[in-house]
């Protein structure tokens, strides 16, 4: 009984490195045309957040969507390395490998789906009708609905239903920025027609009426890179998740920043707010004194819209944070 142990620890022994062999064996692949890193990253790595953290790390890489056919990949350990040409070898490139800095998200990504701009809300569509005349929809029941750009929209979509609530104005100018929304569900497109998507309702999470919303479902993400921010922006606190006065770590804000900013997902935000002198103060002085910024904490980029975004406030200090605290990115 003895030897038979011994032999099945030697064999074992003898394994153990082939597996680790096997583990280790890089997948090589070459880029075919029409893909992207971020196809690529989806694939291989299930992160299709990956590229832009290889990309910001990478400033030789150019833009990430012009990789080209013929150019070859080599997938290991959970990182995407670039396999150089001869050429290149020979002008002493090395391949580049990513370390990504990835922020855990701590199931607050719904929250980021609480708020619809006002220019959002202009190009969402609407739930138009059903097949019967029930008053209330359900899940599995077929809906039709009118969309602002039909042409977009294809079997397989999935849209998020909503319920727009109470406006929100911005803090300092008081113009429209958006609107508090409730979460109904989901619906998946089965069909395009001439004038309308037959859709089927895929979740029910409240009621939902003719009249609800539509909007493109985004998956929430379990992890955001960090991206360094390319200039210093600054904007508002202009609202935040369930309506909400003062405001803690990890709760989710939009601010008054978006694309059109140059703002993108994994960005940092520095929230603060300004000093104010004292009563006193003011009557010493006789300068418009500058007293320095109050720090609050700070938040990452989780979505962003053409005027607008979403953070999760990862730390703050000893004070509340409001709705019209300022924000800042994070520049090198």
């Amino acid at each position: 009984m003895k030897t038979k142990y011994i032999l099945l620890i030697i064999c074992l022994l003898l394994l153990a490195p082939c597996a680790t062999l096997a583990a280790e064996k890089p997948i090589i692949y070459t880029v075919k045309e029409g893909d992207t890193l971020w196809d690529i990253s989806r694939r291989f790595i299930k992160d299709p957040f990956y590229w832009p953290n290889l990309w910001s790390h990478n400033p030789d890489i150019g833009n990430p969507h012009l990789i080209y056919p013929g150019q070859k990949l080599r997938i290991i350990d959970g990182r995407i390395e670039f396999i150089l040409t001869d050429e290149e070898l020979a002008e002493g490139e090395a391949p580049l490998k990513v370390t990504l800095e990835l922020v855990e998200l701590v199931g607050t990504f719904g929250g980021a789906r609480g708020f619809i701009s006002a220019g959002e809300l202009e190009t969402a569509g609407i739930l138009l009708d059903t097949v019967d005349n029930r008053i209330m929809i359900s899940a599995g029941e077929k809906v039709f609905l009118e969309m602002q750009d039909l042409t977009s929209v294809k079997p397989g979509d999935v849209y998020q239903l909503l319920e727009t609530g109470e406006k929100i104005l911005h803090p300092v100018n008081k113009a429209l920025v958006g609107y508090h929304t409730v979460d109904l569900g989901t619906v998946e497109v089965a069909e395009v027609t001439q004038s309308v998507a037959v859709a089927i309702v895929a979740d029910a999470k409240q009621e939902i009426f003719r009249g609800a919303r539509v909007r493109p479902y985004v998956e929430p993400p379990t992890q955001i890179p960090r991206k360094t921010a390319e200039q210093a922006l600054l904007g508002y606190i202009v609202a935040a998740a369930d309506g909400k006065l003062a405001l803690g770590q990890y709760d989710i804000i939009h601010v008054d920043l978006g694309t059109a900013n140059g703002l993108e997902v994994g960005n940092d935000l520095k929230i603060f707010r300004s000093r104010e002198l004292t009563k006193a103060a003011r009557k010493m002085t006789k300068h418009e004194t500058v007293l320095p910024d109050i720090d609050l904490g700070e938040a990452i980029v989780l979505e962003v819209q053409q005027n607008t975004a979403a953070a999760v406030i990862l730390k703050i200090g000893n004070l509340p944070l409001y709705r019209g605290d300022r924000v800042g990115t994070v520049t090198p």
